[in-house]
């Protein structure tokens, strides 16, 4: 055998060795998330490391968006953040995945900043694509207008859909749907806007939640 291919342990064996160190208080936090298929620790050197036990996703690799949105929560001191992710483009053709943030374990050690799990998306409260999409920007705190602006719709096809969003949500006002919405976990993040500081983008939600 070639004196390279003998000169230390494959990367995913030494990924599974960091891993096998936090393994039962992983496990315990992967166990609250119903459904969980895909699922991946978050390093602070901004690499990743898929769980054991649980697949790999695309959308968990170190360059993804919703890597960027989940780190973002975490980088927030959020303990605990649910989102739901597009599938195939904006419009979700191919439906949803529910992404779910959770802080590391009190004992990981200190290059694991989080823990990112990919779940079915759950009940979406009859709300279309295009509803969901503008749920997520009432969640981030814009108005009709600035979401007609993103949307390139007029402002009143954005109130049709914002009073469509109520009456499914039962909410009396934007307000209280973009706080169920949140506390829910059918918030969608606005992958336009993920160019921006995450500051900027935590403010809006923040105010909203």
């Amino acid at each position: 055998m070639p004196e390279d291919v003998k000169a230390g342990p494959l990367p995913v064996a030494a990924g599974q060795t960091r891993c096998g160190g936090v393994l039962g208080s992983v496990t315990a936090l992967a166990g609250l998330v119903d459904g969980a298929s895909a699922g991946v620790l978050l390093n602070v050197d901004g690499e990743v490391e898929v769980l054991p036990g649980l697949a790999d996703h695309d959308l968990l690799t170190a360059t993804s968006p919703v890597l960027d949105v989940a780190r973002s929560e975490v980088a927030a001191g959020y303990v605990h953040r649910t989102f739901l992710w597009p599938l195939g483009g904006p419009h979700a053709p191919d439906g949803y995945l529910r992404v779910t943030v959770l802080a590391s374990p009190a004992d990981a050690p200190t290059w694991v900043c989080g823990l990112v799990l990919l779940s079915p998306p759950g009940d979406l409260r009859r709300l279309t694509p295009r509803e969901l999409e503008v749920l997520g920007l009432v969640v981030d705190g814009r108005s009709n207008w600035q979401i007609s602006r993103t949307l390139v719709v007029a402002e009143r096809t954005v109130a049709a859909h914002v009073e469509h969003i109520l009456d499914k949500l039962d909410a009396p006002t934007r307000t209280a749907a973009a706080v169920r919405a949140d506390r829910t976990g059918l918030y969608v993040p606005d992958q336009r806007a993920l160019a921006e500081p995450a500051g900027r983008r935590r403010v809006a939600r923040g105010e909203a939640g």
